[in-house]
């Protein structure tokens, strides 16, 4: 495996007292014959997604970005996901699938069952309590740990690059979060106790995101419907959809910052408000995942639907 310190490199500036991460303890773990054969860490980084867009022309696919703090972190729908130094996960993969761009986000739901497989590696006795929220939330004890963000690269109507972003809070503590986030953001120290080798969990994600990965390449995502069914902390419930564009959905529409009735949304540090950025809401069931991985739902008046997780966010009452 190749390890290259990029600009900003390990042990340039203090970021933690925790340890940096250790390109040798990733290699212990990693069994991967292209995911992270080549990883570029930094000590800091605007966002591992942004630098990954950079540098995507010029780097193979498998690429790993990661670094020890994010400056400017994204979520979905932009939100700013807080990435302080040595405690987290900050992961992104170059990936250059030959595939249509309708197919790209599917590989948001394998990165998710590749993650949900990972911490039941590394945490089996909590594998009960490991859920996701779907299109991109990690959950654990039903609070928010952890996200995917999916972009992608299109030149000519082809696809020539997918970033594909992870996110985990690992071992943060109450007072490595903002104080405004505090009672709202966690991570698996905070719900376990636990003080887990980042290095090690990195390897596992890997090992289990390219095997999903060749299989979804394969037009396979059997393995990864059945992990993101197993795992849903939405299937089965009501929730409310919140449609960000401008069309209209059931006639209603929510202000800027105004809360939706009796939700109760599982946040994290990417989206600490708990409040809308404004847009279209109507309430469903969420009774299944398509063939893509998209969300089948039921409205109260027994239409049902297929919903893309570009377009829709979702609550959870």
């Amino acid at each position: 495996m190749r390890n290259i310190a990029g600009s900003g490199p390990i042990g340039s500036e203090e970021v933690s007292s925790m340890e940096n991460l250790s390109p040798s303890k990733i290699n212990y773990y990693l069994k991967t014959k292209s995911l992270g054969q080549k990883m570029i860490i930094f000590a800091t980084v605007d966002s591992t997604n942004s630098e990954g867009k950079r540098r995507s022309a010029e780097e193979a696919e498998g690429t790993v970005l990661l670094s020890e703090v994010q400056t400017a972190g994204r979520g979905r729908l932009g939100r700013h996901w807080f990435s302080p130094g040595g405690k987290g996960i900050w992961l992104s993969v170059i990936l250059k699938p030959e595939l249509p761009a309708p197919k790209v986000p599917s590989l948001t739901s394998v990165a998710a069952a590749a993650v949900c497989l990972a911490l039941e590696q590394v945490l089996p006795s909590q594998a009960e309590r490991i859920q996701l929220k779907w299109p991109n939330d990690i959950l654990l004890n039903g609070r928010k740990i952890g996200g995917i963000l999916t972009e992608m690269q299109v030149s000519s109507a082809k696809v020539q690059a997918v970033i594909l972003g992870i996110g985990l809070n690992v071992n943060l503590q109450p007072e490595d979060f903002p104080e405004e986030i505090r009672d709202l953001a966690s991570s698996i120290y905070l719900e376990t106790g636990q003080i887990l080798a980042r290095e090690q969990i990195i390897a596992f994600i890997l090992n289990h995101l390219e095997q999903l990965y060749f299989k979804f390449l394969q037009q396979d995502l059997s393995e990864t419907l059945a992990v993101c069914r197993r795992k849903s902390a939405v299937l089965g419930r009501k929730i409310f959809l919140i449609d960000r564009s401008e069309r209209s959905v059931n006639n209603k529409k929510l202000a800027d910052n105004e809360k939706l009735p009796n939700s109760g949304e599982l946040t994290g540090s990417a989206n600490p408000s708990g409040q809308t950025l404004g847009g279209q809401i109507r309430e469903a069931e969420a009774v299944d995942l398509g063939p893509n991985g998209e969300l089948l739902v039921r409205y109260e008046n027994g239409e049902e639907a297929f919903i893309i997780s570009g377009e829709i966010s979702l609550r959870m009452q």
